[in-house]
């Protein structure tokens, strides 16, 4: 007897739909699997095996085919367990009330028959679009992203109520309320930095307004202990939280990469990313056996931060450049192609050198001009063209160090002005995006004419020129100012560098 019952594949944030055919034969007892599985795939026949007798049902003592159809894709994980079951259960004649074609299974099984979560599910509970006639059987610790996308969903936490999948489904129409996740974040203003804390460092707490309220990237160098980090720390609590339709696809990224749990059930906040300075460059795109999306998806709609980015390495820097444009990346392998979002804020601090004091007021700096020269070229032209906001952080006076009553302004404070700069946006791109042409319908004459001519001194490139035209329309936005003025674009030109 041939049963098949369906799953489906991870690949990259896609999820494809996946036949499990199993068929029974004479001959000695065995279990082979075939469909291009890797080697966590193949390993299931043990599990499924304790599991299913765990369940109280037997193991058929005949010679078992199990076939994952298509077969030119790669099966990766352990989120075929539960097909798999359902499947040697069906074909020996132990779910005759039960019909297969009804459901989409995911799950993993422990040999105590224990249904296990699975990464992916938001993913997955999206292909279910495709099927309007099928349940999604899943663990009852995947049951809250499932209902985020369909409410076509069956809870199981064990593989003996696989017999009863009807009545499940019947009872947990009722339960759903029961799995609605919360959200793991607190309210950024709640976080423990806040611009309140930062003493001084007016210019930079000024880019930093600017830079959320515009989502530029941003560039601090300074010496060792002038406030960099808080500063950097403190850009989260300057942004509005995520949109429906962010987080959405926020969370469908971080459930590919098994990273929703009970303690961050579902993010809505933006992510704050901050890898180590010796992250790889497949750790930065992402890639991997099995996939995982890198960091710059993993800060999808939010912020990348490289903390003494001068220190990384420059393939992984130079990595940064295309999805840094088109706020996308495309990875190629050797069983296909995909493409991850990644339209990430990037935030960088380094020093000016190696000692970290070149250019300081009170301490010396050793190293010599090539020295300094070579630390300084570690982030490449092209890449540099790209961050909007590049600011210096002098070392703190003494006198900025005195706190005085309402000063300086706190996060809560600064984050209205951005929530409205916002806000002016969004009205304008719902007439319409905003190219070129638009954006120099803003200038004023005094604006043309010097921008015509810091064009031609500062020799910048045409990128430089969009992106200088894009930070000055953010300034504007937060004067409240419908054209860009000369004295705005001044402004965006110091920030330039």
């Amino acid at each position: 007897m041939i049963a098949k019952a369906y799953s489906f594949a991870l690949l990259g944030l896609e999820a494809i739909p996946i036949r499990v055919e199993v068929g029974i034969s004479g001959g000695l007892p065995d279990l082979v699997m075939v469909g291009l599985p890797d080697t966590a795939v193949r390993e299931s026949r043990e599990r499924v095996r304790a599991a299913i007798q765990s369940a109280g049902f037997h193991w058929p003592v005949r010679r078992l085919l199990v076939n994952l159809a298509p077969a030119h894709i790669r099966k990766e994980g352990s989120g075929y367990d539960l097909a798999v079951a359902a499947g040697i259960l069906k074909a020996s004649g132990q779910l005759e009330s039960v019909d297969l074609d009804d459901y989409v299974f995911a799950g993993e099984l422990s040999i105590d028959g224990s249904v296990r979560p699975v990464r992916g599910i938001l993913a997955m509970a999206a292909s279910m679009a495709a099927m309007p006639h099928k349940a999604f059987a899943v663990s009852e610790e995947n049951v809250g992203e499932a209902l985020q996308v369909t409410d076509r969903v069956v809870p199981l936490r064990h593989l003996s109520q696989i017999a009863a999948l009807r009545e499940l489904r019947q009872q947990s129409a009722g339960r759903q309320t029961e799995w609605i996740l919360p959200s793991a974040d607190v309210d950024p203003h709640d976080l423990k930095a806040d611009l309140v804390q930062v003493a001084g460092q007016n210019q930079a707490r000024r880019a930093l307004e600017i830079a959320a309220a515009g989502r530029h990237n941003i560039l601090m160098t300074g010496p060792p202990g002038s406030g960099k980090s808080l500063l950097a720390q403190c850009l989260p609590t300057l942004l509005p939280p995520l949109s429906e339709e962010e987080a959405l696809s926020v969370n469908r990224i971080y459930s590919a990469a098994g990273l929703l749990n009970k303690e961050k059930p579902w993010i809505r906040q933006r992510p704050f990313r901050c890898p180590h300075v010796n992250l790889t460059k497949t750790g930065m795109i992402g890639g991997g056996v099995p996939f995982q999306p890198g960091e710059i998806s993993l800060a999808h709609c939010g912020i990348l931060y490289l903390d003494e980015i001068s220190e990384m390495s420059r393939p992984v820097l130079e990595s940064l450049r295309q999805p840094a444009e088109e706020r996308k990346i495309t990875i190629s392998k050797s069983w296909g192609t995909m493409e991850l979002p990644a339209d990430f804020q990037l935030l960088g601090t380094a020093n000016p050198c190696y000692c970290g004091y070149s250019g300081d007021r009170r301490i010396a700096c050793r190293c010599t001009a090539f020295e300094i020269k070579r630390y300084q070229n570690k982030i490449s032209g092209p890449l540099m063209d790209r961050i909007d906001l590049r600011i210096s952080v002098p070392r703190v006076e003494f006198d900025s160090l005195q706190f005085r009553e309402g000063s300086p302004e706190t996060s809560k404070q600064v984050r209205q002005r951005v929530d409205q700069a916002w806000q002016i946006r969004r009205e304008r791109e719902k007439k319409g995006s905003w190219d070129m042409q638009q954006l120099q319908r803003c200038l004023t004459p005094a604006a043309k004419d010097f921008l015509a001519r810091v064009y031609d001194h500062r020799g910048m490139t045409a990128r430089g020129y969009g992106h200088m035209l894009r930070l000055a329309r953010t300034i504007g936005d937060l004067e409240g100012e419908e054209e860009i003025t000369a004295e705005i674009l001044a402004e965006a030109v110091q920030y330039r560098g």
